[in-house]
């Protein structure tokens, strides 16, 4: 009895031990997600409550809290702590906002199940669930409003701290404007032969391929306004390139914007309407190059 007493405790010693050795939480997750949804929702066929019974869901996630492990050594009585952000990562065991996400047929929206918890979904639990419709995001006015919020930041420090502010945090308005800039590369020398020929079929031969638009936040100055302006070839923000920069007066902007006719009349090409779901930031934040894991969970990160 002694003898195999001791086999047990050597076992569970080696077990409890054993290096590298994480779990999965992801499938029990994804069986409380589906048991709430069918608990909570109201109004869905049998053709949907059976998509969100038997199908596997995707998982879009994002980080809330990230975890840090304090370094202690041995015998050290105690630790001086500068900045968690110099101690090592502990990825595992960040707070997660994770969504487990169905989309039946013929509902034109998805089922999601909103929860916190581990990476790994340990303690995940369901506090809400949405039927929600997604409106793929204009990716291309999301990076022209960026790298004009740096251009002014970097350039125009002229401007108070409340205007400076008001361009890095608050959302422009975009304008289709005839202000007197030019593109840096407007010469018929730089078109591709494909655009000379557009040009040639559809009788605009000598006309410039570009379209100028504009990002407008207010100054300080009622009558003034912040203008950063640039051109693109598809008639929208998809593939905008910033020109120039300028702290202008409302009239002079009122008077350069086109007109409802003239924007319409401008071809507009948008880019592929997919949700985009961007990867993790931080890299070391990445436990799924760590043994024990198999593989990394179904989705990518997301924010409401």
């Amino acid at each position: 009895m002694k003898r195999f007493l001791l086999s047990i405790f050597a076992i569970v010693a080696a077990l409890v031990l054993l290096p590298g050795c994480r779990t999965d939480y992801s499938k029990s997750a994804v069986e409380r997600a589906r048991e709430y949804a069918l608990n909570n929702l109201k109004g869905l066929s049998d053709n949907q409550r059976n998509f969100i019974r038997y199908t596997q869901p995707v998982i879009y996630e994002n980080i809330v809290y990230p975890r840090y492990v304090i370094p202690l050594d041995r015998g050290a009585k105690h630790v001086e702590i500068d900045d968690v952000r110099h101690f090592p990562v502990a990825p595992e065991h960040d707070l997660m906002h994770s969504c487990v996400v169905w989309n039946p047929p013929d509902l034109g929206a998805r089922v999601v199940v909103a929860g916190e918890g581990e990476r790994s979904m340990m303690f995940w639990k369901p506090y809400r669930v949405l039927v929600k419709r997604y409106d793929p995001g204009d990716t291309g006015l999301k990076q022209a409003t960026g790298a004009a919020a740096t251009f002014v930041r970097n350039n125009m420090q002229y401007l108070s701290t409340a205007e400076l502010n008001r361009v890095r945090f608050d959302n422009p308005e975009t304008v289709y404007t005839k202000l007197p800039v030019d593109p840096e590369d407007q010469d018929d020398g730089d078109l591709s032969s494909w655009e000379e020929y557009l040009n040639e079929k559809e009788g605009r031969t000598g006309s410039s391929p570009y379209t100028q638009l504009s990002l407008m936040w207010p100054a300080d100055d009622p009558l003034q306004c912040i203008v950063v302006t640039g051109f693109s070839k598809t008639g929208t923000f998809n593939g905008w390139k910033l020109r120039t920069a300028e702290l202008m007066d409302v009239n002079k902007l009122n008077n350069a914007r086109l007109t409802r006719e003239e924007i319409d009349a401008i071809e507009k090409k948008y880019a592929p309407r997919n949700l985009v779901f961007p990867t993790q930031d931080d890299p070391s934040r990445n436990p799924y190059d760590s043994p024990g894991y198999e593989k990394s969970p179904q989705g990518g990160a997301f924010k409401f």
